[in-house]
């Protein structure tokens, strides 16, 4: 401790002489940074000290203590009300359970209200608790953006953008978008999380993923900015030797007894399919939930299945042992890019959301032809 408080009187001392000016610009980040990164008190004290011994006035630097103590302050309340549980969001932010419980304690002092009523067994936030609540994430959202903003300014052209995507749909359609993006923006990188539409859905509600491509519907659809970018339909892929391979469509309702290959629970349109099936009277057996191309033909052909897929999907695989055969009423497959409606999007997440909607607007008349009419 005492050596890190040297360097930091040394490093102090420097700006002092050299640049002080510039270091009375960057004081405010420098606490917020300190109140962010170590939470103990005996450490931002000693800090204190060594901005009083070159003697600033102090009025001014409480200040800034008070907004970075607030901040944080915010942000731990935040976690806890999204975790509903203080032991869970200590465990999120790295603290101690006692320090959050001190925390949430001084803002309640501070604001002069109470904002969680919580006993052994229940949690609850108070009207004050819910207002606080909403208005926290805006501002805390905002905050975060500032200094995205100035990362952006500072490094036009590159950053990382993480993008949440079903894997099926890599392997259909972003390799060569993938390529065409990166010629344009060799300095932006792409990070990658394979997860179905309703977790892909999450993740960008929860600014855990920059962007999204999902299934529609998803759910609470006001939160997101979306985009159109694949609209068709679901078709069934039967065995040539299968009795469905002679008609010329099937019912949902000739599907009861079936064994049945389609989506995992994680797609939204395994919910749309079992609500049909249910309003025709029956429960599909559905036996597999796979929409890997490969693993789904090759069970569909050895006749141990039939399969609800994607047409897009199909005609992406289709080999000459299976026949599609079209289902009544349709089951629409929309594909489309989302981001949330509110906070900031940084740079490189921006080029990369108008990028693919740039690259399926120009596929869209060439999707459309090499599909059926």
């Amino acid at each position: 401790m005492h050596i890190i408080v040297e360097l930091l009187a040394l490093y102090l001392w420097h700006i002092h002489s050299i640049m002080p000016f510039a270091y009375g610009r960057m004081r405010g980040g420098m606490l917020c940074f300190i109140f962010n990164n170590f939470h103990s008190r005996n450490f931002v004290r000693l800090f204190l000290e060594i901005f009083l011994f070159f003697d600033y006035d102090r009025d001014s630097i409480t200040e800034d203590v008070e907004v970075a103590m607030d901040i944080q302050h915010l942000k731990y309340f935040v976690e806890v009300v999204r975790q509903e549980s203080f032991t869970r969001a200590a465990a999120q932010l790295f603290v101690t359970q006692p320090m959050l419980t001190r925390s949430i304690k001084q803002l309640e002092e501070s604001l002069n209200v109470l904002l969680i009523e919580r006993t052994s067994k229940s949690f609850h936030l108070t009207d004050a608790g819910r207002i606080l609540y909403e208005r926290a994430q805006e501002f805390l959202m905002q905050y975060e953006a500032i200094f995205q903003t100035m990362a952006d300014v500072r490094s036009v052209k590159t950053g990382e953008v993480r993008l949440s995507i079903p894997g099926v749909l890599l392997d259909m359609y972003f390799p060569e978008l993938f390529a065409s993006f990166h010629r344009q923006y060799p300095g932006i990188d792409i990070s990658l999380v394979e997860e179905g539409s309703k977790l892909t859905a999450a993740s960008v509600g929860l600014g855990k993923a920059d962007l999204g491509l999902v299934m529609l519907p998803v759910e609470e659809p006001s939160r997101f900015e979306s985009h159109l970018l694949v609209s068709d339909v679901c078709q069934l892929v039967v065995s040539r030797e299968h009795p469905f391979a002679q008609m010329p469509g099937v019912h949902i309702r000739e599907l009861r007894g079936e064994t049945i290959l389609t989506f995992s629970e994680t797609a939204t349109l395994h919910d749309t399919f079992i609500q049909m099936c249910g309003e025709q009277g029956f429960a599909p057996r559905i036996a597999y939930k796979s929409l890997m191309p490969g693993f789904s033909f090759k069970m569909v052909a050895m006749q141990q299945c039939i399969a609800l897929l994607p047409l897009p999907l199909i005609l992406h695989g289709m080999c000459d042992k299976l026949v599609t055969v079209p289902l009544e009423p349709r089951i629409v497959w929309d594909i489309a890019i989302i981001r949330r409606r509110q906070g900031y999007h940084s740079f490189a997440a921006a080029q990369l959301f108008d990028h693919i909607r740039a690259h399926f607007a120009e596929r869209k008349p060439l999707m459309e032809k090499a599909g059926p009419s």
